[in-house]
């Protein structure tokens, strides 16, 4: 449905001159991004409001995608996989804001999550190879982000434990969908050996 909405509207920017038709996969690429953005969106302020965590919602909205969108790790097959993943995480998340966890737990998951994130970062996608450049761009960023979002968790312990919350579940499920990219990309590179 995504990719079919992104075709109509690439095929028609392009009968009008508006898009060169040499680069009709990148703006029908580019067009499925942002509807799945949106739809992911709208799936987490829903989620937020039935919560009665809407402002949670947008918490984890913003670190998640900042950070995983420059970490990489796990990627669905399928639109339907992915939401279905999506939303999973979002309840699992939002879930867990009710409850406080120690601070030594906070600590460790912390420190967990920062070192997996400099020891693997960035988890390339085989669908979008990034460049030596890119990779130590991509790296930088989802440090520094990882390291603002860290803090915040700290800080916020105190004061807004369930934003504390979010942050700190949200950095475990990124931790744990990089493990899960690196294991898929070697049994993927494992399964090539085998065949030849």
């Amino acid at each position: 449905m995504i990719h079919n909405l992104s075709e109509i509207i690439t095929n028609f920017l392009v009968s009008k001159k508006v898009k060169n038709e040499n680069e009709s996969e990148i703006y029908i690429y580019g067009y499925e991004t942002f509807f799945s953005g949106v739809i992911d969106l709208i799936i987490t302020l829903i989620l937020g409001i039935l919560f009665r965590r809407l402002i949670t919602a947008i918490v984890f909205f913003v670190m998640f995608v900042s950070v995983r969108m420059y970490t990489g790790g796990y990627h669905a097959d399928s639109y339907l996989k992915c939401k279905m993943i999506f939303i999973g995480i979002i309840i699992s998340v939002l879930g867990v804001t009710y409850i406080k966890f120690p601070l030594y737990i906070v600590f460790l998951i912390i420190a967990l999550f920062l070192i997996t994130v400099y020891r693997l970062c960035p988890i390339e996608n085989p669908n979008k190879p990034l460049s030596k450049q890119q990779k130590r761009k991509y790296r930088k960023i989802s440090l520094l982000y990882s390291i603002i979002w860290s803090i915040a968790a700290i800080i916020t312990y105190f004061n807004t434990t369930h934003i504390s919350m979010t942050i700190v579940s949200s950095e475990f499920i990124i931790s744990l969908l990089m493990f899960v990219g690196i294991v898929r990309k070697e049994g993927k590179g494992n399964e090539k050996e085998c065949d030849s």
